[in-house]
């Protein structure tokens, strides 16, 4: 429910806790302190404990000078060979732990709560503004819904992208609906899915300089690139969270510079943030690729995408919340370029997963087997006139 319907620590409580007779709680160890369902934190526990993983792993907690609070994940000590019998794999547990949340997005396709909500937004979490890798929001303009990305004025004036960021940047949602339906019914769902992600691939391979071996001093710097990004994020988030506890009832001045050496501190964290982020990215592909886009390791690219089913569907007629569905399923990310008229649509297919979402996508969307696969009533391409070119 978690690395595959990317659900919170409270829905997956609510879904254990409508079927308590298959989903036993756990029991705490003294009986007064048994609550007799699951809660938020019972769920975060199971999910965070690499136990599950069949390693044993020691100083989790600092329990001398900082008290009970978590050890960062660099100072984990893992047994060399697992000591007991795994519940789930090292790459389902990488994965869970690895994803935190919307980060302030609600789930579901419900409408807001706020009396004023009128209407949802389809990929309300799913665009990013290219320039400043910013999610971008929902808003309607004379009957037209768009997505809309505001230049941060007052955090991120020091940014490379600055200048180039317009006051307000707008995209319509029509436009983007469009792109992702003929995305997911092209090259996701599609028959000729395969011969597409061959096509990218043979391209990429051409323009790439082909990796070398993996060795283990490799493995090693991927490892300490993913925990610096982790703790240069806690890093930002943390400068985020003195910035909201200021109450700015001080001297104006002081409050000022305050600011300001908050917004530094955190642009000077973001550009190494994003440069670590980079060399981590050119790491993992020479890692797990060779020419011509096969994987070193278990299933190639082509052959994994073929563990999802082939289906000819009106995808743009499915409801919104299957839609959503799908797209945290296959973890959709859509990156609107401004400058470049561009739309970036990206899916990640975990290898440990695809079987599953293969069989999670067969569920959610009902196959129609009386309509050829380009001429179904409610499947829309992109606007030709709109100057925008989407890329998979």
């Amino acid at each position: 429910m978690r690395a595959l319907e990317r659900l919170g620590y409270r829905a997956i409580a609510e879904r254990l806790n409508r079927h308590l007779d298959k989903c036993p709680p756990p029991a705490a160890n003294r009986d007064d302190a048994t609550v007799g369902h699951w809660t938020v934190q019972s769920v975060r526990g199971i999910l965070t404990n690499p136990k599950y993983t069949g390693y044993q792993v020691w100083n989790r907690k600092a329990r001398k000078k900082r008290g009970n609070r978590a050890n960062p994940v660099s100072e984990w000590v893992w047994s060399p060979q697992p000591v007991h019998e795994p519940l789930v794999t090292r790459e389902l547990f990488n994965d869970v732990w690895a994803y935190r949340g919307r980060q302030g997005s609600r789930s579901g396709a419900e409408p807001n709560s706020h009396p004023a909500t009128t209407r949802t937004y389809p990929l309300r979490s799913y665009v990013v503004c290219a320039l400043c890798d910013r999610r971008m929001f929902g808003k309607v303009s004379k009957g037209h819904a768009h997505y809309v990305c505001y230049r941060d004025e007052l955090r991120r004036s020091k940014a490379d992208w600055f200048d180039r960021h317009p006051k307000a940047l707008w995209v319509s949602e029509k436009i983007l609906l469009g792109a992702v339906h003929w995305f997911f019914a092209e090259r996701v769902l599609g028959p000729d899915r395969e011969p597409y992600l061959r096509a990218q691939l043979a391209a990429e391979a051409g323009t790439q300089q082909c990796p070398g071996p993996v060795d283990d001093k490799t493995a090693d710097r991927v490892a300490r690139l993913r925990e610096q990004v982790a703790v240069l994020g806690c890093r930002q988030e943390a400068l985020l969270d003195q910035l909201a506890e200021e109450d700015g009832n001080g001297d104006p001045e002081t409050t000022r510079a305050f600011r300001q050496g908050i917004r530094s501190r955190y642009d000077r964290l973001d550009a190494e943030r994003r440069a670590l982020t980079a060399e981590l990215g050119t790491l993992l592909q020479a890692e797990t690729s060779v020419p011509g886009g096969q994987a070193r390791q278990g299933l190639s690219d082509s052959e994994l995408i073929n563990l999802l089913p082939v289906l000819t569907t009106r995808f743009a007629e499915l409801p919104e919340a299957a839609q959503r569905k799908l797209y945290d399923a296959f973890r959709l990310e859509v990156r609107y370029n401004r400058i470049h008229r561009e739309i970036g649509l990206t899916v990640t297919i975990p290898a440990a997963l695809a079987a599953d979402l293969g069989e999670l996508t067969r569920r959610t969307v009902m196959p129609s087997p009386g309509h050829a696969h380009g001429d179904q009533p409610g499947f829309e391409r992109p606007r030709q006139d709109s100057n925008l070119r989407p890329s998979a």
